[in-house]
């Protein structure tokens, strides 16, 4: 789990909305990219998808069948859930399990975010980044 990380860094004035859309599917980190599939919240659950179906990121840890709140909107700065080696201006995509990464991402895929800080500069397992 998230270990008390406040995910949410600035929402810039931006639309940010912080919405219960329906229970966890399962245990959810927060930071994580979340879907909503039609009676859950999910992780998302595509690797580096031209189109993704993500609502948003999971604003605070989310045990399975608890509402789970998600943070929506454009503009916003949080830490995500990260894998892989991610540094200071990266693309931000997701993969299977909703975390963010910037390996393998094509001209195809569609950028989730972009990496303000290299992953792990303030947390471990975290990149801050910027919502597109």
């Amino acid at each position: 789990m998230a270990a008390g990380i406040n995910i949410l860094v600035n929402d810039g004035g931006a639309p940010a909305r912080i919405m219960k859309l329906g229970n966890a599917s399962a245990d959810i980190d927060a930071g994580t990219f979340v879907i909503f599939d039609g009676t859950d919240v999910a992780p998302a659950d595509a690797d580096l998808p031209d189109c993704s179906n993500a609502i948003g990121v999971l604003f605070v840890d989310a045990t399975s069948g608890d509402p789970a709140s998600v943070l929506t909107g454009s503009g916003i700065m949080c830490f995500l859930k990260a894998t892989g080696t991610i540094g200071a201006g990266n693309n931000l995509s997701h993969d299977d399990a909703g975390l963010a990464k910037n390996a393998g991402i094509a001209a195809t895929d569609q950028r989730m975010a972009v990496a303000l800080e290299a992953k792990g500069a303030t947390h471990t397992g975290f990149v801050k980044a910027l919502l597109l």
